[in-house]
């Protein structure tokens, strides 16, 4: 195998290729009611029966803030964002409900008071 060099020291040592993990917060949610907005969040429904999240407007300093949701449990969950909705599709879109597997979900991202979804896995906005 190749040499690896640290522009710094002309040589590569153990510790210039260790990686540091990046670990998100993981909230699990059990119960009905509103999903702290938080940088970089993941939250983690556990509730054994549907549960209903909402999730607040985000700020002008919110923009780039992104948020999970997965489903731990079995269900068809629903995270509700009022007003803005989903996609910047307002009243017509503001429900995302779950297929009622366990990993599904979705993440999305805040930019300009909106919040726009990807990775969605049997997640449906209406």
């Amino acid at each position: 195998m190749a040499n690896l060099y640290n522009l710094k020291k002309g040589a590569s040592l153990s510790t210039d290729l260790v990686a540091t993990p990046v670990v998100r917060p993981i909230t699990a949610m059990g119960t009905n009611g509103a999903a702290a907005i938080a940088p970089e969040a993941m939250v983690v429904f556990t509730k054994a029966g549907v549960l209903a999240a909402t999730l607040g407007t985000p700020t002008a300093a919110q923009n780039g803030t992104v948020m999970t949701f997965v489903a731990g449990t079995a269900n068809a969950h629903t995270v509700t964002a009022a007003t803005i909705g989903f996609n910047a599709g307002d009243a017509a879109k503001d429900t995302g409900t779950f297929g009622g597997a366990i990993g599904d979900g979705f993440a999305c991202v805040a930019y300009g008071g909106e919040w726009y979804t990807f990775s969605v896995t049997n997640v449906t906005f209406g």
